[in-house]
């Protein structure tokens, strides 16, 4: 059973650049929002935290009564196709936004990957919000152009790359959240499963293995635990860039 438990404040922090970012496997600044409009924005909201992985967020085809910010943890957002197989569409990092909707619905469903917490903003309130305040709106735009830019690349990903470029893209994508990987000894925590993992590049867990070994064998990556690898991060971009 899930345990969800309302929060009074959090900090408001959106992850986004209005160009295309310059290098792969760096955390992308947060967008400049002056204190004060931080705190209306915050006004609008809950916090709400999802202590256990795997935690329902909102799911497909739910009512689109709310926007959500991840304030803290991951998340993925999956959509499930007709025949109960399931593509992972995203990995969402703090600063990012959650609930893509068509005709008012979700068109993905989002889970708790680890415990986090997530800023939920009535979606109508915060449309008005936004009329009022343009500067804001502006953030909220460059936000939705940053995340347009990375499904762009994620697509030129999945359709031109082999499975072990594809893998290669996301090692570099994880390494630029500090949480998860420590320059100084160049080894990444992978916080997703090898499930997940093979759900977002649209394979099977196996080739998922399969591309470690390449990558291993190629002195790309050293396997040192099932979700700890140490990276030859600048050869891995070499090998990953688009």
């Amino acid at each position: 059973m899930e345990t969800i438990t309302a929060l009074s404040h959090a900090p408001i922090r959106i992850r986004g650049v209005r160009g295309w970012p310059g290098d792969r496997g760096t955390e992308a600044p947060h967008l400049e929002l002056a204190p004060a409009e931080k705190a209306e924005l915050a006004r609008l909201g809950e916090v709400v935290d999802f202590k256990t992985p795997g935690s329902l967020i909102f799911s497909q085809g739910d009512d689109a009564a709310f926007i959500h910010l991840l304030v803290d943890g991951l998340v993925r957002t999956y959509h499930t196709l007709q025949n109960g197989e399931r593509q992972v569409v995203a990995f969402h990092w703090p600063g990012d936004l959650l609930g893509l909707a068509e005709d008012g619905r979700h068109v993905s469903s989002a889970q708790a990957i680890v415990p986090s917490r997530i800023y939920r903003f009535p979606t109508a309130k915060l449309a008005r919000f936004l009329l009022k305040h343009p500067k804001v709106q502006d953030g909220f735009l460059v936000k939705a152009m940053h995340d347009l830019r990375a499904a762009q690349r994620q697509l030129i990903v999945m359709g031109k790359f082999d499975v072990t470029r594809r893998l290669a893209a996301l090692l570099v994508d994880c390494s630029g959240h500090e949480h998860y990987f420590d320059p100084k000894s160049g080894v990444l925590t992978l916080p997703m499963s090898r499930d997940d993992v093979a759900d977002y590049l649209g394979t099977s867990v196996e080739t998922v293995i399969r591309a470690v070994t390449r990558l291993h064998r190629e002195g790309l990556v050293e396997r040192i635990r099932p979700r700890e690898l140490k990276l030859d991060l600048d050869r891995l971009k070499g090998f990953a860039a688009l």
